[in-house]
């Protein structure tokens, strides 16, 4: 209860504070708080609830994940040049970036980022102690390759799960493939992809095999430890 309150203490006194532009950020409050209280490990996957375009919604609306929610993005947790930073496939390509940037990415109204972590189970990385160094040693030898607009294997270009099958697939069957679908629940495709492969000039790549971040919190090897919804609950158990 304690807890609580100072979190929203500070969350009111920095919403004030952010009246100015110059000296506040509305959304920092919670982001800080949350950086304070996360300690991070590599290997977390941070899977992330991304409202920056209709893109992410057609993402969304056609990958379902865990605890009933959708997500459009994910990345993982590295260690590099003594700071804890996430390794992504995104708009640029495959890249490192803050902690902090890659969670202002998704702030709701309040500033919670919405995210969900999750690690590998401890009985599957008992099994496989080498599983997370092995895929990180295999992320920065893909860094700098093209983000994969098409979603599509093989191709020499990433997107952001492809990218995480790549680098954990190497010894294991982690992750599974999937045939993909672009079609909301009345089996239509979106409009919005319609348009989106239209001007690739491709086809869409119905029932392609690939995978996606709702398809991968499936996973049963993983275990989450902080879900966005509970955003006070940050013991990270």
């Amino acid at each position: 209860m304690f807890q609580k309150i100072i979190f929203f203490f500070i969350l009111y006194v920095n919403i004030l504070a952010a009246q100015n532009p110059n000296e506040w950020n509305e959304f920092e409050c919670y982001i800080d708080y949350f950086l304070e209280k996360y300690n991070p490990n590599e290997g977390d996957f941070i899977f992330q609830d991304l409202d920056s375009s209709p893109l992410c919604d057609a993402i969304e609306e056609v990958t379902p994940g865990i605890f009933n929610q959708n997500f459009s993005h994910v990345g993982m947790i590295i260690k590099y040049n003594n700071t804890y930073k996430v390794i992504e496939a995104f708009s640029n390509g495959v890249e490192i970036v803050n902690l902090k940037d890659f969670l202002i990415r998704s702030v709701n109204s309040v500033g919670v980022p919405k995210i969900t972590i999750a690690k590998i189970h401890p009985i599957f990385q008992k099994e496989n102690p080498n599983i997370i160094s092995k895929a990180i040693e295999k992320s920065k030898k893909l860094l700098k390759t093209p983000y994969d607009s098409r979603f599509l294997l093989d191709n020499d270009s990433l997107y952001c799960s492809e990218f995480l099958y790549e680098i954990f697939n190497l010894e294991n069957e982690f992750f599974e493939l999937a045939p993909m679908t672009y079609k909301d629940s009345n089996g239509d495709f979106l409009k919005i992809w319609i348009d989106y492969f239209k001007n690739l000039n491709m086809e869409i790549p119905e029932k392609r095999l690939g995978i996606n971040p709702g398809k991968m919190t499936l996973n049963k090897n993983l275990k989450f430890i902080y879900n966005y919804k509970d955003p006070l609950n940050l013991t990270f158990n």
